[in-house]
């Protein structure tokens, strides 16, 4: 009984001093994390403001390219300078210069239709005798022949005028060569004109860019302004930077564009401020007679309904027999025999021969030519008839485009662009008084400078319409210049 009390008391103990190990670590605890703590100041002190942290500068910095800072700005010099580019292309471009040497080709193609086969010439050994004597047979003789083959009167004069209309085709797929080329090398330039415009009002937007920066960096200092507004303009800014590097590799592609049209090594043009000054010089009647009338392409047809028209007369004369003539001589040698010389007095002999060609295979042949012909020539009235309507609808389509494009061009030039300019300025005043923040003023000039760069893209596209309305119309430079 008393063992057991004693051991009930030890583990009383045990208990005791267990829980008072515990409270001693956890009050421990408690005044290690209240020392830890700051203490609690009386009054509220103003932290004070951070210094201006700038962006990061990064070890290898794109470089930037060589830009144009002066554009011109002269609608004649750019015009001289348009004309030159025309000119020098007309003379050097290759694809050009292919078809004026198929034009050639044709041309000369034309009297070579209207020449009948070639004549042939030979000799001949007649009724020459295994012994190879020439005065042991009587019809022994050699001969010399003349042959001449000649078609039925009147196919060759049709086969010469089809080769003068197709001569006419060659002159017209050159002449729709020529207006391509030239709708071409306005159009590259009207490209040109789109990215130096661009650098343009990349440039403006980089120069306000550096005031906005100027403007926030100086509120930022005397405490309203905020860091982010600078960490914006400088982000912005470095977004027209790399805009600059893209348009300065677009300028440059743009140039050799334009130098594989002039087949050159290279080119370089001015940086233009402004397009040649160019309009529709007739009305929309008269652009739509010279659209059916001169365009390349239908007169280019209308040639090959004459080719086909003529082919199908000349289908019709092909049962119609063509000739061949043969005149020989034939020499026979006399050799006097002792006995009777006289009696080997051989006069020479001549031959003359005329063949004519019989349509045995006429249901097969000469009916299926006429078959042939007459299906090519629907073609190519129908091929006629679509281009004819081609042109007119596509100079129809430029037309209604080209009123756009001016209406777009007045409606940007009177208010869009001057309504987006007094928001910027209005942004930029509103700003500076803490009446909105600086994002509000970068999308107003973002809204400026696009607004700016779709009326130039505007003009440039009305400039490339103008060029294919003289396409459908096939207008043609002269050494004086633009002209009908």
């Amino acid at each position: 009984m008393i063992l057991r009390l004693h051991r009930r008391k030890g583990r009383i103990r045990l208990v005791a001093e267990i829980l008072a190990i515990g409270l001693l670590v956890l009050f421990g605890a408690k005044a290690l994390r209240a020392a830890d703590k700051p203490a609690v100041p009386s009054q509220t002190v103003r932290e004070p403001r951070p210094t201006l942290v700038l962006p990061p500068v990064r070890g290898q910095q794109p470089k930037m390219p060589e830009l144009p800072r002066r554009f011109q700005n002269d609608p004649k010099i750019v015009e001289k300078e348009l004309n030159q580019l025309l000119q020098e292309a007309i003379k050097r471009n290759p694809l050009f210069a292919a078809s004026r040497e198929a034009l050639e080709a044709a041309k000369a193609r034309v009297p070579q239709a209207g020449m009948p086969d070639d004549a042939r010439v030979g000799f001949r050994m007649k009724d020459l005798p295994t012994t190879f004597s020439m005065t042991r047979e009587n019809a022994t003789e050699k001969q010399a022949q003349f042959a001449q083959s000649y078609p039925f009167p009147g196919k060759l004069t049709l086969k010469q005028k089809i080769a003068g209309e197709s001569t006419a085709q060659s002159r017209e797929q050159s002449h729709a060569a020529l207006v391509s080329l030239i709708t071409q090398v306005r159009s590259d330039f009207a490209d040109l004109f789109v990215v130096d415009k661009d650098i343009a009002v990349a440039l403006e937007r980089r120069r306000r860019l550096q005031d906005f920066v100027d403007i926030a960096t100086s509120k930022y200092k005397v405490g309203p302004g905020l860091q982010q507004d600078v960490l914006n303009a400088d982000v912005a800014l470095a977004r027209v930077d790399s805009t600059l590097i893209e348009l300065a590799r677009k300028r440059r592609s743009r140039e050799i564009q334009l130098a594989t049209l002039l087949d050159r090594e290279s080119v370089t043009i001015e940086p233009l401020g402004v397009l040649p000054t160019v309009s529709l010089k007739r009305t929309p009647a008269e652009l739509e007679q010279l659209a059916v009338e001169v365009n390349p392409l239908v007169r280019e047809r209308e040639a090959a309904v004459r080719r086909d028209e003529l082919t199908v007369r000349l289908a019709r004369m092909a049962p119609l027999p063509d000739f061949s003539f043969l005149a020989a001589y034939g020499s026979r040698l006399d050799h006097p025999a002792p006995a009777a010389a006289s009696a080997l007095n051989r006069p020479d002999l001549m031959t003359a021969e005329v063949m004519m060609t019989v349509p045995l295979f006429y249901p097969w042949k000469q009916r299926m030519m006429l078959v042939e012909a007459e299906a090519n020539l629907r073609r190519s009235r129908a091929k006629l008839e679509a281009a004819r309507r081609a042109a007119l609808d596509t100079l129809h389509d430029l037309l209604v485009r080209l009123r756009q494009h001016e209406q777009v061009a007045a409606s940007f030039r009177e208010e869009v662009v001057p309504v987006a300019r007094a928001a910027v300025s209005a942004s930029l005043s509103a700003y500076q008084v803490n009446r909105v923040d600086f994002l509000t003023v970068l999308a107003a000039q973002d809204n400026l400078d696009n607004y700016q760069a779709e009326y130039w893209l505007n003009e440039a596209e009305r400039f490339r319409d103008l060029a294919k309305i003289d396409e459908v119309t096939g207008a043609v430079l002269l050494e004086d210049g633009w002209s009908k």
